[in-house]
């Protein structure tokens, strides 16, 4: 994901965690546009990523991909994320994705996402 988007969007500042207490950490840490997580990581799940996201910083964008959407899930990550991707993603539902879920934060009366 990390080379494809260097690929896709230059322009972009990239950075990556392999846990979700890592990518909890990072937030303390940086701040950032958007938040691309999986629901499944090591040291915890995508869930609680995006509920740190949607508690403590509303105004980043949160996008959640996974291979392992099932119908219980959907309804909770409609609440906790801009935008639900099912994985494999192809770059322009990637591209789509990122620009949906900006466009979500803004029309909340947030910040307007810049890359």
């Amino acid at each position: 994901m990390w080379r494809l988007l260097r690929q896709l969007r230059p322009d972009f500042a990239v950075n990556t965690a392999s846990s979700a207490a890592q990518a909890i950490a990072a937030l303390s840490m940086h701040s950032y546009d958007v938040v691309l997580t999986d629901l499944q990581m090591p040291g915890g799940s995508g869930h609680s990523v995006l509920r740190v996201l949607k508690e403590s910083y509303p105004e980043t964008a949160r996008i959640v991909q996974s291979s392992q959407l099932e119908s219980g899930d959907t309804s909770e990550l409609g609440q906790l994320a801009h935008v639900v991707l099912a994985k494999p993603a192809t770059e322009s539902a990637l591209l789509a994705a990122l620009k949906l879920a900006a466009e979500s934060v803004a029309s909340e009366g947030r910040p307007s996402w810049c890359g």
